[in-house]
């Protein structure tokens, strides 16, 4: 009994838990400290362990001769400590650390729970691991600093971004999860219903469609950090099945207003959350096919010029037969010299993007130099320089020009990729620039070769300019859509426009891509139906979160702004997606096909 108050008297009077950077502030005081041990020096006497928890690292000293030491600990143990917070001597300061001038002298450290060996180290930012350990021992490569700062950050963004959005009339409302399936540019995950068996449930691509409804229920400002799910291929800023957007909708707006109001958002976010500097504010506007013709895609870095230029007929002109039909020709002048080898890296990295073949000039003293050149009268070659020239660039030497012969569409887009990565070549992506702009005036309808039809070229559910008008007395492909992005350093941040919400024009504009009016009003019909009340004139944005993170915190892949993220659309700790047994299968009256 007497022991038993002992204990209790000891437990109150042991102190509050303190956290690493709790430390600072207490030399002289005594703290208890939990967390996990990650890394031990024994020095005899003096036993030096690292402890981490969520703030940070903290190194304690016990001495031997005056702490007991448990016999059994090891890496990764978790252990509770109590001991003196002290100033750590000259000499032994460690200014990379945040409790780099203080220690922990230790009195008593207890093991609340045993450790096996990690598969991997934590220190480092683990990208010397494979992806599949890290990823299923995810647990364990959260407790990382790197991975933790990501965590934080994004805890820091969204609150950020509720903030700001609440602060400009904007309300945040929650839409359903559960919805049906649409046509918006990706195959859908689908949810089977057991009580209405045989059919299903759609997870949102994006609450397209019950935003703008929310509009024509008078909502003025809607907003929400919204999950959205589309069943596509990954890619290095794609995540497997489910990612995050900062949705947005205004009612009574036009495109340039929302423009307006939205920008202070990014700029209050940049200089909230990071060191970075905004190139130019407001943003730049930018129309498609400007940014196609000099960058070469419409999601262009622009914290560097290096504009395309065309020498179609220069190619014509040059008499070699390969060139005689070609289409057209783009180029990119690079201030650098490459080597036969190089050269050839290059070449094979084009053909693997599809590419027939990389053409290249050198530049020496303004004049080309190469096999190439040896084709090109010295008229011909004048007009390549000129070319460059009207293009922005300064001729000199120790130059070289880059081009590609195509079709014009891959042309484009084929000598936009050696625009991107000369600019890393040459360092010219500041990392601490941030270049916004936004592209307008996209097509509204492009030509599907494969299946001979006009598909939409963006949002179907954006107002084509000129509305029901343009539709009855214009081809399709002369039809420009109040559609438009937010383009960031190579990104595309955010995607909107302004929304077709007349019945008539909503209907004409799906006749084009080959729907009956029945057939729309059967997939749309709520949406039409709610037009015929009385729709408002609207538009919004959707932005995406995460890459969104990875622009603002120099994340290169987009897996890892999540704290649970998926590989080839699996979560490898989990194992999820997985099998399910026959008999829940039965409940929902579904049975597998076999392969």
């Amino acid at each position: 009994m007497k022991q038993d108050k002992a204990n209790i008297k000891k437990e109150i009077q042991k102190p509050t838990r303190s956290l690493t950077s709790d430390c600072l502030d207490k030399i002289g005081s005594e703290v208890m400290i939990q967390g996990w041990i990650a890394k031990i020096r024994n020095h005899g006497s003096l036993v030096f362990i690292d402890l981490r928890d969520w703030e940070g690292v903290i190194q304690l000293v016990l001495d031997k001769e005056k702490t007991d030491i448990p016999e059994k600990v090891g890496l990764e143990y978790v252990v509770e400590v109590l001991g003196t917070v002290v100033e750590r001597e000259e000499g032994f300061k460690n200014e990379k650390m945040l409790t780099g001038n203080i220690e922990v002298q230790v009195s008593e450290i207890t093991v609340l729970n045993e450790s096996l060996t990690p598969p991997f180290p934590l220190d480092g930012n683990g990208f010397d691991v494979s992806e599949d350990i890290r990823y299923k021992y995810r647990y364990l490569d959260i407790r990382r600093k790197s991975v933790r700062d990501i965590i934080k950050n994004r805890h820091d963004l969204m609150m950020s971004t509720r903030e700001w959005f609440s602060d400009n009339g904007f309300v945040e409302i929650q839409t359903p999860l559960l919805t049906v399936s649409s046509p918006e540019g990706a195959r859908d995950y689908l949810v089977p219903s057991r009580i209405h068996q045989g059919n299903f449930y759609a997870l949102p691509q994006a609450p397209q469609q019950y935003k703008q409804l929310l509009m024509v229920g008078g909502v003025d400002k809607y907003f929400q950090i919204a999950p959205c799910f589309r069943d596509e291929d990954p890619r290095a800023d794609r995540h497997s099945g489910e990612f995050y957007q900062i949705d947005t909708e205004c009612s009574f707006i036009t495109r340039d207003e929302l423009f307006h109001l939205s920008e202070p958002y990014f700029k209050e976010v940049v200089s909230k959350l990071t060191e970075k500097k905004i190139k130019q504010y407001r943003f730049p506007k930018i129309k498609y096919t400007e940014v196609i013709e000099k960058y070469g895609t419409d999601k262009p870095d622009l914290r560097f010029e290096m504009h395309l230029f065309d020498l179609t007929s220069e190619f014509k002109e040059s008499g070699m037969r390969i060139f005689e039909d070609v289409e057209s020709v783009k180029a990119v002048l690079v201030d650098k010299t490459f080597s036969k080898k190089e050269i050839e890296e290059l070449t094979d990295w084009m053909k693997k993007e599809g590419a027939k073949g990389l053409a290249v000039f050198a530049v020496e003293d303004s004049s080309l130099k190469g096999h190439l050149a040896e084709h090109f009268s010295l008229d011909i070659q004048q007009k390549v320089l000129d070319k460059a020239k009207e293009a922005g660039y300064t001729v000199g030497t120790n130059q070289t020009i880059f081009a590609i012969a195509d079709n014009y569409t891959n042309s484009s887009k084929l000598t936009g990729l050696i625009r991107s990565k000369m600019g890393d070549l040459l360092n010219l992506k500041n990392s601490e620039e941030l270049a916004f702009a936004w592209i307008v005036d996209f097509p509204m309808y492009e030509w599907n070769e494969d299946s001979k039809k006009w598909d939409f070229g963006h949002n179907p559910f954006s107002m084509p300019q000129g509305g029901l008008s343009a539709l009855k007395s214009k081809l399709p492909g002369e039809i420009m859509a109040e559609q438009f992005d937010l383009v960031c350093n190579g990104y595309e941040l955010a995607s909107g426009s302004i929304r077709n919400h007349h019945p008539k024009t909503f209907i004409e504009a799906f006749k084009v891509v080959g729907y009956t009016e029945e057939e729309t009003r059967e997939e749309f019909g709520h949406m039409i139906s709610a037009f015929e009340y009385g729709a408002p004139p609207h538009g919004g944005f959707a932005v995406g979160f995460d890459r969104l993170m990875m622009v603002l915190f120099n994340v290169e892949n987009i897996r890892e702004v999540y704290a649970f993220p998926k590989q080839n659309a699996r979560e490898a700790m989990t194992g999820a997606p997985r099998r399910v047994e026959k008999k829940d299968l039965d409940i929902l009256g579904l049975e597998l096909k076999k392969k």
